[in-house]
């Protein structure tokens, strides 16, 4: 690869990752607060049925056998999972976790069962298929990347703009709501955000995964403190050093998908936030 092309992908992964380290850092303290990361999987794992939906289509359409018609799906389907959920769990036919883990088996059933189908026609795996599992370092072009860094923007400015009724809502939602914040539009809009972070960072963690970065930063900050501006401080930290170190060892190594080493990384800072809050209480005993 030429020097000036390689240096043009390291760029835009540079700009994916960066956007996508700030949207995961504030939008994971959202999540462990609300413990809502059952609900991140559930999102993610519909991006597979919605890829699977794609991937049929392809077979009787030939001509819309192209990677974007597989990633539109996702997007759509993540989506609209993200509503459906959101509905589920402010009513009360149903469990949460249960109707969870229903969405998220059925999304998987569908789209491996349309992986098989489309393996056994065309002898080979259907579009985003490995992307989708583990993510890779797929060649971003500078207006993919340029996009990615729009939408998790969005999402950063928005929260951000609603702080206030953000965490109010997160910490209890019915005293939120006697207080005057719109309980039920800021319910929603947390389901979109998370549903539009995560399919961003479908692509570089794949959907096995990608729910770890929204749970692993905020849960490593909220260990080491309890201020919420250096909760936002550390949780940015986690994440960016995080995404960066496991983007530049799948760069390094070509052989191993940039999710895993993302998520590894991102735990081991875990178990060194982990350790370090337990150091004093050890040794004062």
């Amino acid at each position: 690869m030429p020097a000036a092309e390689s240096t043009q992908l390291l760029c835009n992964m540079a700009i994916t990752a960066l956007a996508l380290s700030l949207a995961c850092a504030v939008l994971s303290v959202i999540v462990v607060l609300r413990r809502w990361a059952f609900i991140g999987e559930g999102i993610s794992h519909s991006g597979i049925g919605g890829a699977g939906t794609a991937w049929l289509l392809m077979l009787a359409f030939p001509a819309m056998d192209q990677p974007w018609v597989a990633y539109v799906s996702v997007v759509i389907f993540c989506l609209v999972t993200a509503i459906a959920i959101g509905a589920l769990c402010r009513g009360r036919a149903i469990q949460p976790d249960a109707a969870i883990g229903i969405f998220m088996v059925a999304s998987l059933a569908w789209g491996f069962l349309a992986q098989g189908i489309y393996f056994q026609q065309q002898h080979k795996s259907p579009a985003l298929w490995e992307t989708l599992l583990f993510g890779q370092l797929v060649p971003f072009s500078f207006t993919s990347a340029v996009a990615a860094a729009g939408i998790c923007l969005v999402v950063v400015v928005v929260v951000v703009a609603l702080w206030k009724e953000i965490i109010a809502y997160s910490f209890d939602p019915l005293l939120a709501q006697t207080s005057g914040v719109r309980a039920g539009f800021i319910h929603y809009l947390l389901m979109v955000l998370v549903a539009l972070v995560i399919i961003v960072g479908v692509r570089v963690a794949g959907s096995v995964l990608v729910t770890a970065l929204l749970v692993l930063p905020g849960a490593t900050a909220l260990l080491l403190s309890h201020k919420l501006n250096r909760v936002l401080l550390i949780a940015t930290f986690v994440a960016m050093t995080g995404t960066f170190a496991g983007l530049l060892v799948g760069m390094a190594w070509k052989f191993l998908p940039a999710g895993p080493c993302i998520v590894l990384i991102m735990f081991i800072e875990f178990v060194i936030a982990y350790t370090v809050t337990k150091l004093p209480r050890r040794a004062a005993i």
